[in-house]
């Protein structure tokens, strides 16, 4: 067991290295020495500084590509200890146009098409310039597909329209 003094001194060399590391010390120095002497307190005192130190990353990093080599286990697959990469997020778009006077004309939900640029792709919805729904259907690459919805300007259903996977735009 250590005596009072040794821990101290491994106490303030511990505060030393954090300062250094991180610009900054936790509230864990500050405890008395008694505290800061049990091996938990240190061990917790640790692992409190090094929280305090992370500095959150906005992107995550890469997973370390595996080495090839010769040797021991070469040639043999062995599990990552990183987790595998999420799926890429269906990333949307919002496309909004207005009339002349500030009345929305158009909104569309715009993802990326098979080649890769954006397009049409979700709801879509025009408005007459009083702003009640003139149509509502679904796009799917820029086309018309499934059921789409068609209204008078008062706002009353004319007519209901099954597109299926799509039919040619007329002009």
């Amino acid at each position: 067991m250590h005596g009072p003094h040794e821990t101290d001194a491994q106490s303030d060399a511990l505060a030393r290295t954090l300062r250094s590391a991180c610009g900054r010390l936790p509230a864990v120095a500050t405890w008395p020495a008694r505290a800061r002497g049990t091996h938990v307190a240190a061990a917790l005192g640790i692992a409190l500084a090094l929280a305090a130190c992370e500095k959150p990353s906005a992107t995550p990093s890469p997973a370390p590509a595996p080495s090839v080599g010769s040797g021991a286990g070469a040639g043999q697959n062995t599990p990552s200890a990183a987790p595998a990469a999420a799926p890429p997020k269906d990333e949307v778009k919002i496309s909004k146009e207005n009339w002349p006077n500030g009345k929305l004309k158009y909104f569309h939900e715009l993802r990326r098409g098979p080649d890769g640029k954006w397009a049409r792709n979700g709801v879509g919805r025009a408005y007459y310039d009083h702003g009640v729904l003139e149509r509502e259907g679904t796009y799917k690459n820029n086309v018309r597909v499934g059921e789409w919805k068609y209204y008078d300007a008062e706002g009353k259903l004319l007519r209901t329209e099954e597109r299926g996977e799509g039919k040619p735009e007329a002009s």
